[in-house]
């Protein structure tokens, strides 16, 4: 009898997985007509950013979940203290070549804030567009594995950004935006970010 349970075992696996609710894609790809490869620009908390590195599509990893898994995510915002006079706040995205989807890779982009940076200095980056470079932070990647400490100039603009407290030192929200990125041996062109954000991915 017991070997019997045994044998069923795969099947029930199987059958888990083809379950809703056993596994669930919380990223929304609408492909981008005019820009093959990429996601249309959104403000609709598709969980996803899209872009052009030397021509060739690049898109973030899905956020999933799974019966056997939590919430795999495609972003964080973090926030790290420093010894100077400001910290930085770390925005890192974590995805793949469209044409290969084994090269996992990050894009990061690093800026000082006030050291009282918070929930309500995040929100009002809402309307915002940021010149990245000449002190005001920089772009990093690991995309090139020659160019780990490569540091890229560009830009970004948040076309929203809403941001609360659910408790003392958790937020959630979601954000949009746009931004291009150089690193002089190669560019970042046309990305566009939508992102619902959970007390998971702000790292305060």
């Amino acid at each position: 009898m017991r070997n019997k349970h045994i044998k069923k075992l795969p099947a029930l696996l199987l059958s888990c997985f083809l379950m809703p609710g056993c596994y669930k894609d919380y990223t929304n790809f609408y492909p981008d007509k005019e820009e093959p490869g990429l996601s249309i620009f959104s403000n609709r908390q598709n969980n996803i950013m899209s872009c052009f590195i030397e021509g060739k599509p690049w898109r973030t990893d899905s956020r999933t979940t799974s019966f056997f898994s939590r919430i795999s995510y495609e972003v964080y915002i973090t926030k790290q203290e420093t010894n100077s006079l400001s910290d930085t706040i770390i925005i890192s995205w974590s995805g793949y070549y469209s044409e290969n989807k084994d090269f996992n890779r990050d894009i990061t982009l690093v800026l000082p804030v006030a050291k009282n940076f918070g929930q309500r200095e995040l929100s009002a980056l809402q309307g915002q567009r940021l010149s990245i470079g000449a002190g005001n932070g920089y772009f990093t990647t690991n995309i090139d594995l020659n160019m780990n400490n490569a540091k890229g100039s560009g830009s970004i603009y948040f076309h929203s950004a809403r941001f609360d407290s659910i408790s003392p030192g958790f937020y959630s929200g979601s954000m949009s935006g746009l931004f291009e990125a150089d690193f002089n041996s190669f560019k970042i062109l046309k990305g566009r970010f939508d992102h619902t954000m959970t007390a998971d991915q702000i790292q305060f």
